[in-house]
């Protein structure tokens, strides 16, 4: 006879489901804010590079 499946997960398989998540929510958020330096970083140094130019008029 086949056993019926289990639902409930057990206190392992839930913390090492947290941690999975955990881990990739980490990743995401290290992705997102290199995204957002990169982004950025253009814009500063055009700035930067047209305030040396007026300084030097």
């Amino acid at each position: 006879m086949v056993s019926k499946i289990r639902r409930a997960l057990t206190v392992q398989e839930r913390a090492a489901a947290f941690e999975d998540m955990s881990g990739i929510t980490m990743e995401a958020a290290e992705e997102e804010r290199r995204h957002r330096e990169k982004k950025t970083e253009r814009p500063q140094g055009l700035r930067l590079a047209g305030a040396a130019d007026a300084s030097k008029r």
